[in-house]
């Protein structure tokens, strides 16, 4: 799954956590896979002014501060948002998001909002920035979130009918592969389908303790299912496909439908772990 996309969700989900379970430590939280390639992780309010632009005020240098400052502040729920961007499509101009998610910066917009129990919101958006180049543990990012005033988002759509849809999805996706022989990509969403109905995975990955082990098990299959049909940014996995154009219109057609499944799953996965309202 895209980083930036990856990254946004464990802060929604490690920060539900915390205003959830404020005792627990959470040792986990500073050293996750999400932050492993960024040297910085700062967050910022940008606050009105009259007749001037608005003045950023530093919050955090660090998401551990971040939380606590979260705990602090009122903060109820944080909610992942995600919009799209080529709403209307403009043949020969418009990249659909499901392609454009695969360039740095690129597909739809996705952000998360902070909501203190007055009604009150905070929607922050990430900037990303190859500040450390040379760094040797690969640490080359910095990331900056900026938090304005806004209105408090829908959580989306529910668990279980996003866990019908991506099934379907990724059913659909699977099909098309296996019968263009495109093994690896089949691979890949066979492996999904069985992380989406709780079996073990076929392609096991390593990883330690992190946000994701805090979400009900529902969710949890959902969330590591979507991160593995996430193909997007992956083409190679296709190979060298001999097919004519109708065909390419239909793989473009399942892709749609796959990117508009894997999207609404993280939406709802994520945001199954937001204290009720």
């Amino acid at each position: 799954m895209d980083g930036e996309v990856a990254q946004l969700a464990a802060l929604v989900i490690s920060a539900n956590h915390r205003l959830k379970h404020p005792d627990d430590p959470m040792r986990w939280f500073a050293t996750q896979r999400a932050f492993a390639r960024c040297g910085s992780i700062s967050f910022e309010l940008a606050t009105k002014r009259k007749e001037k632009k608005p003045a950023l005020v530093p919050m955090a240098e660090t998401p551990p501060v971040w939380l606590d400052q979260l705990a602090r502040s009122g903060t109820v729920r944080v909610i992942l948002g995600f919009e799209r961007q080529d709403e209307k499509m403009i043949p020969g101009e418009t990249i659909p998001d499901r392609i454009a998610a695969g360039f740095a910066g690129g597909g739809s917009l996705w952000t998360m909002t902070t909501e203190t129990g007055d009604g009150r919101a905070l929607g922050w958006h990430a900037a990303w920035k190859a500040a450390y180049p040379s760094a040797r543990d690969g640490r080359i990012w910095a990331v900056r979130y900026t938090a304005t005033a806004a209105e408090p988002q829908p959580e989306g759509r529910g668990v279980e009918a996003a866990t019908i849809e991506l099934r379907h999805a990724l059913a659909e996706m699977s099909e098309f592969a296996w019968s263009h022989d495109a093994k690896e990509a089949n691979i890949r969403f066979t492996s999904a389908l069985a992380l989406l109905a709780g079996e073990p995975d076929p392609v096991p990955i390593p990883h330690s303790a992190g946000p994701s082990d805090t979400l009900s098990d529902d969710a949890r299959r959902l969330l590591n299912a979507a991160q593995r049909g996430w193909m997007f940014d992956n083409m190679e996995m296709w190979g060298r496909l001999k097919v004519d154009q109708p065909m390419w219109r239909d793989h473009a057609r399942r892709s749609e439908a796959l990117y508009d499944a894997v999207t609404a799953a993280v939406v709802a996965a994520v945001n199954s772990s937001a204290p009720p309202r």
